[in-house]
């Protein structure tokens, strides 16, 4: 399939549906795949080759900490982008340290949700806009000491 081809990871089916919904309109953004936790994602994985994961933070069994840093370790060229409700620094540096390329807010905007595919999978960090400056802080001054 030509496009960016992309796993979406979230334990809520209306969340994965409305995803689903905002890339259908994409002629270049192809949701291949879906998992409810870290482990169907990591079982997925080994199966197919996704270009961009969208992974939720919080989920049962696998949360996507843990599943982020699996899937860099099984192939490190698939791109992660977070996504959740909560903009905690913490959430942000936990994922960014496992192999995360960037973090989007949930319920963003159609747009903003392509921009940030597009953007990680063509190699850049995408953070979304509604990182305050406080925040964004935080991860950089992590980011750049953890090296």
């Amino acid at each position: 399939m030509e496009g960016i081809n992309v796993l979406i990871v979230d334990d809520r089916d209306i969340v994965r549906d409305g995803l689903k919904l905002i890339f259908s309109v994409s002629d270049h953004v192809n949701v291949i795949g879906e998992a409810s936790d870290g482990n169907e994602a990591m079982s997925l994985i080994e199966k197919n080759d996704y270009d961009v994961v969208l992974m939720d933070i919080n989920m049962p069994n696998m949360n996507g900490i843990e599943a982020t840093k699996k899937i860099k370790k099984l192939k490190s060229n698939i791109k992660i982008l977070a996504n959740s409700f909560y903009v905690s620094p913490i959430y942000i540096k936990d994922m960014i340290k496992a192999g995360a390329s960037g973090f989007i807010t949930k319920g963003e905007s159609r747009q903003s949700y392509l921009k940030a595919i597009e953007s990680v999978f063509n190699g850049n960090v995408y953070f979304t806009d509604k990182i305050s400056y406080k925040t964004y802080d935080k991860v950089s001054a992590y980011l750049k000491y953890s090296v």
